[in-house]
């Protein structure tokens, strides 16, 4: 790959390429990290990483029969129980959500929890983020497999829709990256952050159709959900796994393009930015 430079040094070009190129170049030590984070919660306990879907079967039974049986929240009806409904229909948007925060919260701190690698140490610091985001996700990924597996126990069937999951999981994970990566730069820069950023993510939890079933805003509050990125995960999920449908072609199409968008500026800011993280830690 060519490198640019002027007057001896490489341009912010070159640099925002060179650090793309070390996502491949390290990709062992991607590895390596992703692993390590997903295992450690897990690594002082009996059942070790069995817990990554035994966690998310347990999760998804006791809403079943708390907002099911409980509560009486029926929203949806499932074929072979429709008791079951709503603990399904609110696992689902859960889980994208759950990432989302994780990834925020944990991306925010990248820089600063690891200031040996920053000051020390000549490390691809963009792989710090990027680790935080990944391993989120994949942490939930077992909760899908649970989710997936309750509604085959409860309706004995699979919609084909989910073999295309797959596809609106790798936009998510653009979308969190590039999130990710402005709040690595931010909470380096700015050390209260994280005091901020709870009530945001508190606040984002309400704001997004998880509790309450989509399209029941009034029209003046219709915009809350129509410009809110994670009300399309948390659609998309449920029209995937739980209705047999795809979600809507432009809605996927605008959030494909903003999730590009955001991945792209957020990983540009980052490299800008990271020469001067060693002097703010």
């Amino acid at each position: 790959m060519a490198t640019y430079t002027y007057n001896g040094k490489k341009s912010f070009a070159g640099e925002f390429f060179d650090s793309l190129a070390s996502f491949y170049r390290k990709r062992w030590l991607l590895r390596y990290f992703v692993r390590r984070q997903v295992t450690r919660s897990y690594k002082r306990s009996y059942l070790g990483l069995a817990w990554a879907v035994l966690g998310p079967l347990i999760w998804v039974f006791f809403l079943t029969i708390i907002f099911s049986e409980v509560v009486g929240l029926r929203f949806r009806t499932v074929e072979a129980d429709p008791t079951l409904n709503f603990g399904l229909f609110l696992y689902c948007g859960l889980l994208p959500f759950m990432a989302y925060s994780e990834a925020l919260s944990k991306g925010l701190n990248s820089i600063r929890n690891n200031a040996g690698l920053v000051q020390k140490v000549v490390f691809p610091l963009e792989l710090l983020p990027f680790t935080n985001a990944v391993a989120s996700l994949v942490d939930k990924l077992f909760g899908v497999g649970a989710l997936v597996l309750f509604v085959f126990v409860l309706q004995h069937r699979l919609h084909w829709q989910v073999l295309l999951l797959p596809l609106i999981i790798v936009l998510q994970l653009l979308f969190t990256l590039g999130l990710t990566y402005f709040m690595a730069v931010i909470g380096t820069y700015v050390p209260d952050m994280g005091e901020v950023l709870r009530p945001i993510i508190r606040g984002t939890f309400f704001l997004t159709p998880i509790l309450w079933p989509p399209g029941t805003l009034p029209d003046n509050l219709r915009w809350i959900e129509d410009y809110n990125p994670l009300a399309y995960l948390v659609g998309a999920y449920r029209a995937m796994i739980l209705e047999g449908t795809l979600p809507g072609g432009l809605a996927t199409l605008y959030f494909s393009l903003f999730s590009i968008a955001l991945f792209l500026a957020g990983f540009a800011l980052f490299v800008k930015a990271k020469p001067g993280f060693a002097d703010h830690l």
